[in-house]
């Protein structure tokens, strides 16, 4: 399904004959100057020997090149990607614009694991495309190669693109509706990760308001407290500043209050029935009577 279009191109075949056939008549004609070589004086040996080097260039070139891409099928054919790779690249990098090369290349990171590697190398296989149908299978590859990346709307684009040029093809179809499922997926996994985030934030943002109420609500208590505490040591303070009260006298009786006024109006009206003089006469009296009184003798016995 996904890798029915990582493949190696065969139309090398009909190089190598093309190739052969070439060498075989280079051979032929070099063998002829030779001999015709054999009797000619020097300036033509010269000459020739001149022509002959701008001759080689272009065979030797053209065999370096077949022969890097012979051994680089050769090695991928034996699933020795890593050892094809080196062959392809050596080929791209003297021919950039040689699409079989391109390709095989990208095939052969790709089974390898290299898919963003991959995914570069197909896209300049695209640039240089010779026809629609190598083009197309360039944009599946390259699609693929996105599709190992995770990266499912630019696989989708890949594929839709092969598609405009290839419509039938069925593994295309095929791999577009996995990358547009993917891509689905992929989207309600974000979400879900999203809404578990704010979640997370929410759960987050209520606990902190709680801890801001909660030491909110502990400033407030302790202030309470505080207040409290003065009022409480402030009547402590006045009552050292206050002197000392006087102890209250028990209180009488009504039996004895009557009593003690009985007494009171009894002296008030003896002070009022006696006069000044009498009190006088009263005080003579009493004086005159302690000197009358005899004295006591002392006994003789």
């Amino acid at each position: 399904m996904l890798m029915n279009n990582i493949q190696t191109w065969e139309d090398g075949k009909t190089d190598e004959t093309v190739f052969f056939g070439f060498k075989q008549i280079f051979r032929n004609i070099t063998c002829r100057i030779m001999d015709v070589l054999m009797n000619s004086k020097k300036s033509v040996l010269q000459s020739f020997l001149a022509v002959l080097c701008l001759l080689t260039c272009a065979p030797l070139h053209a065999q370096t090149t077949y022969e890097s891409l012979r051994d680089g099928d050769a090695a991928y054919d034996r699933s020795n990607y890593s050892k094809a790779e080196p062959h392809y690249r050596r080929v791209t990098e003297k021919e950039p614009s040689n699409w079989n090369a391109a390709y095989n290349l990208g095939n052969a990171l790709y089974q390898q694991g290299k898919y963003e590697d991959a995914g570069k190398i197909f896209e300049k296989a695209v640039a240089n495309a010779p026809d629609t149908r190598a083009k197309a299978d360039a944009l599946h590859n390259a699609g693929n190669a996105l599709l190992k990346q995770n990266k499912f709307k630019e696989a989708a684009k890949a594929y839709e693109n092969s598609l405009r040029l290839r419509p039938g093809d069925a593994d295309t179809k095929m791999n577009l509706q996995m990358a547009k499922k993917k891509d689905q997926q992929e989207q309600q996994r974000q979400q879900q990760e999203q809404q578990q985030q704010n979640q997370e934030q929410n759960k987050q943002d209520s606990n902190q308001q709680n801890q801001n109420q909660q030491n909110q609500n502990q400033q407030q208590q302790n202030q309470q407290n505080q207040q409290q505490n003065q009022q409480q040591s402030q009547p402590n303070s006045n009552q050292k500043n206050t002197p000392p009260q006087q102890p209250q006298q028990q209180q009488e009786s009504p039996s004895q209050q009557r009593q003690r006024m009985k007494e009171e109006e009894a002296r008030r009206l003896l002070e009022t029935s006696i006069g000044p003089d009498d009190k006088k006469n009263a005080r003579k009296y009493r004086s005159a009577q302690q000197r009358k009184r005899p004295a006591v003798g002392r006994k003789d016995w």
